[in-house]
C-alpha cells in the first residue's frame, strides 16, 4: 500500500477510534440528573456522568482518548455537543499531530470514514442488547467490532454500504477516496 493510502486509512481508524469512544462514553455512562429542569421539548436533559475511578482507567488504559472524555463528563449529552465533542477532540489532538496537518476536514467527508461509521452504527444497534448485558471496557467494544467487521455478515454490509456510496459518487452525490 502506498504510504499516502496507509497514511489516510491510519487517519480514519483514528477519527473512527474517537467516534467509537464517545459512543462508548454515552452507552454507558450517560444518566439523568433529578434536579435539572426540563428541557423545551419536556424531557429531562442527559449528563454524561463518569466516575472519578472511571476517568482514572481511562487515563491509564486509553490516555490519548482521555481529552475527550474530560471534555465531555460532567456535561449535557445530545446529538449536537457529541458531535462538536468529537470534532474538537479530532481537530485539537490528532489534525496535525498523529495525522497530516488539515487531513480531518478530508477524512470526514471521505466514502471510506462514512462506511466506517454506518458499520460501527449498525454495529451498535445488531449487539445492543448483549452490550447492555454488563459493562464492557472500551478495549473490548473495539475488538468486537473488528471481529464483527471480518464475518461474513459484516463483510457483506460493508460491501452494499461500498456498492451504495459508489453509485451516489455517480449519481454525482459524494466523492469516493
Amino acid at each position: 500500500m502506498p504510504e499516502q493510502q496507509e497514511q489516510f486509512q491510519n487517519a480514519v481508524w483514528q477519527v473512527l477510534e474517537a467516534v467509537m469512544f464517545e459512543n462508548w462514553l454515552r452507552f454507558y455512562f450517560i444518566s439523568e440528573k433529578p434536579d435539572a429542569p426540563a428541557g423545551p421539548d419536556g424531557e429531562t436533559p442527559l449528563f454524561l456522568a463518569v466516575p472519578d475511578k472511571g476517568m482514572e482507567r481511562i487515563k491509564e488504559l486509553y490516555p490519548h482518548l482521555l481529552p475527550l472524555a474530560e471534555d465531555m463528563n460532567g456535561r449535557e449529552v445530545d446529538f449536537e455537543t457529541s458531535r462538536r465533542a468529537v470534532c474538537t477532540f479530532v481537530l485539537d489532538h490528532l489534525d496535525g499531530k498523529s495525522m497530516p496537518k488539515d487531513m480531518a476536514a478530508t477524512i470526514f467527508e471521505s466514502a471510506t470514514f462514512q462506511i466506517q461509521m454506518q458499520l460501527f452504527n449498525a454495529w451498535v444497534q445488531m449487539h445492543e442488547d448483549q452490550l447492555d448485558q454488563g459493562f464492557l471496557e472500551f478495549g473490548a467494544w473495539r475488538k468486537l467490532f473488528a471481529q464483527w467487521r471480518e464475518t461474513s455478515g459484516g463483510r457483506e454490509l460493508a460491501d452494499r454500504l461500498a456498492m451504495a456510496g459508489q453509485s451516489a459518487a455517480a449519481r454525482g452525490g459524494d466523492t469516493v477516496h
